[in-house]
């Protein structure tokens, strides 16, 4: 049988984000894999406009999973993200002689999972190889005359 990985996933998300999804999606799928506070680092100095609302999508899942699991959040790590279709909001600018140019405001809904992980066994240290200090001479002596 194997053994299956339990893992613990803290859901935010976001409605009417105005940013069009397939925008959105692009800064998303940059951050997926890494740790939620590293995410945040890298959103700040990112110029696009889906930015801040995915820095606050990622702080809401952050403090989510402190409040209702007691993580550290050092530890939590982005699983999925990604941006589906809202609303179309209809606007115009007025144009010459009387017309107008209408154009769409596209909005996304924005889901963002971050994973906790799972507390691993510890793993037992290596122990250092004992060498008495006369034969590590020997041995810087022998590697010594070989680089000659």
């Amino acid at each position: 049988m194997a053994n299956k990985v339990s893992k613990q996933l803290v859901i935010a998300k976001a409605s009417h984000v105005l940013s069009s999804p397939r925008k959105t999606n692009l800064v998303l799928k940059a951050i997926v894999g890494r740790p939620a506070l590293l995410a945040i680092k890298q959103l700040t100095v990112n110029t696009k406009r889906a930015g801040k609302p995915i820095i606050q999508l990622i702080q809401q899942a952050v403090g989510n999973a402190v409040s209702q699991f007691q993580a550290s959040p050092d530890v939590l790590i982005i699983d999925s993200a990604f941006a589906t279709k809202g609303r179309t909001l209809k606007r115009a600018h007025i144009g010459g002689r009387g017309r107008t140019k209408p154009y769409e405001r596209i909005t996304s809904h924005l889901t963002l999972s971050v994973r906790i992980p799972s507390a691993k066994a510890p793993v037992p240290k290596l122990e250092a190889k004992k060498v008495e200090p006369k034969e590590a001479a020997k041995e810087v002596v022998k590697t010594s005359k070989k680089s000659k």
